[in-house]
C-alpha cells in the first residue's frame, strides 16, 4: 500500500513540476502573410487548444510541450470520415430520406439493412467520373434501416473500411456528411519560445501579445472550438441550408427567435412562418430560416473491414452534357 502511495505521489509531483517548467505562451500572435487579403492570426489559448484565423478560414488543433522544451501544435483531423444526424419525420410515412452532404468529393457508397440480412451490399452514390454537381443530393430509400453504412474507396488506401451507424430511434430522415482529408497535407508544425516571442519552425519569429476577452474574434475561436467538440445536434432548413454556421455572423442561438413546435418536429421563428411554406420551393427558399429541424448525432456501431459486393448503378447520375 506504500508503494502506492508513494507511486501516486511521485505522479503528482512529476506533473506539477511540468507544469511549472511550462514557458506561459498563452496570447495572440500575428503571423503575417503576403496574401493582398490580410495575415493570419495564432491563438493559443487555455486547456491546450489552439486557433490559426486566416481569410475564408480557421484552423484549430491542440497545443503540447514536449520533452525536447519545443511546442507541438497537431491540427484537428476527423477521426472518421463518416457523420450521420437523424431525426423523425413524419411524412416519410415507411422510407428514409438522406441528403448526401458533400459525398461528391470522393467514390462513396451507401448500405440501408436490417439486423437480419447479412449481405454487406454498398450502392455508389455518384457515378463514375461525375461532374457537374447542383444542390442538394437528396435519395428517399424504400425502407426504414437498423444499420446505416457508408464506405469510401480510395486507389492509394489499403484499409478500406465502412462505418455503420446503429438507428435504435427509427429516424427516417438524415443528413449525412463525407469529410476527405489528406493527413499528409495538414501536419503539426513546431516553435519555441523564449522571452516573450514564439520562434516557428522556418526561423520566424512572432511576438506574444494578451488575448483580449473583449475581441469577438476570441469569442468566436472558444465557441467554434466548443461547438465542434460537442456537436451533437445540427439544425438545417428545409432547403438544407445550415442553421448557426461558423461565419462571424452566423453565429446564433437557436432558442433566441424560434420556438419548437411539437407537431411539426421543428424550431418556428414565430414572426415570420408562413405555414406551410417548409413544402414550397423558390429561389428564396435556402434563405429562408423562419422552420429549422433539429437531427441528432447517431453513434457509430463499428468502424472494420469486411467483405463487400458493389452495387454500381449510383443513387445519383450526373454528367455534363
Amino acid at each position: 500500500m506504500k508503494k502506492y502511495r508513494l507511486l501516486l505521489i511521485t505522479i503528482v509531483m512529476f506533473n506539477l513540476a511540468n507544469a511549472q517548467n511550462t514557458p506561459d505562451i498563452i496570447g495572440q500572435y500575428n503571423l503575417g502573410s503576403s496574401s493582398p487579403e490580410g495575415g493570419s492570426h495564432l491563438f493559443v489559448l487555455e486547456n491546450n487548444h489552439y486557433a490559426i484565423l486566416y481569410f475564408g478560414g480557421i484552423q484549430t488543433g491542440q497545443w503540447e510541450f514536449t520533452s525536447d522544451q519545443t511546442f507541438k501544435f497537431s491540427p484537428d483531423i476527423k477521426e472518421n470520415k463518416f457523420e450521420l444526424f437523424g431525426r423523425h419525420n413524419k411524412d416519410l410515412k415507411n422510407s428514409t430520406k438522406i441528403f448526401f452532404n458533400d459525398f461528391e468529393k470522393g467514390e462513396t457508397f451507401v448500405q440501408l439493412k436490417t439486423t437480419q440480412e447479412k449481405e454487406n451490399i454498398f450502392q455508389r452514390v455518384f457515378n463514375k467520373n461525375a461532374n457537374c454537381f447542383s444542390f442538394p443530393y437528396v435519395h428517399t430509400f424504400e425502407l426504414i434501416g437498423d444499420r446505416i453504412s457508408f464506405m469510401s474507396i480510395q486507389y492509394d488506401d489499403k484499409n478500406t473500411y465502412n462505418i455503420t451507424f446503429e438507428n435504435p430511434d427509427k429516424y427516417n430522415d438524415f443528413v449525412a456528411n463525407f469529410t476527405e482529408v489528406d493527413s499528409h497535407e495538414v501536419q503539426p508544425f513546431f516553435a519555441t519560445f523564449n522571452n516573450g516571442e514564439l520562434k516557428l519552425i522556418n526561423d520566424s519569429i512572432v511576438k506574444r501579445m494578451p488575448l483580449n476577452e473583449t475581441d469577438e474574434g476570441l469569442e468566436f475561436i472558444r465557441k467554434y472550438i466548443d461547438m465542434k467538440s460537442n456537436k451533437d445536434t445540427i439544425y438545417i432548413n428545409p432547403a438544407y441550408n445550415f442553421f448557426g454556421d461558423l461565419d462571424f455572423e452566423e453565429q446564433q442561438d437557436i432558442h433566441e427567435h424560434h420556438v419548437f413546435n411539437e407537431q411539426k418536429n421543428a424550431f418556428i421563428d414565430e414572426e415570420y412562418y408562413v405555414e406551410g411554406s417548409e413544402y414550397t420551393k423558390s429561389d428564396e427558399s435556402f434563405h429562408d430560416m423562419s422552420i429549422i429541424y433539429a437531427y441528432s448525432a447517431l453513434k457509430i456501431h463499428n468502424k472494420k473491414n469486411v467483405s463487400y459486393k458493389i452495387n454500381e448503378k449510383p443513387l445519383f447520375q450526373v454528367t455534363c452534357n
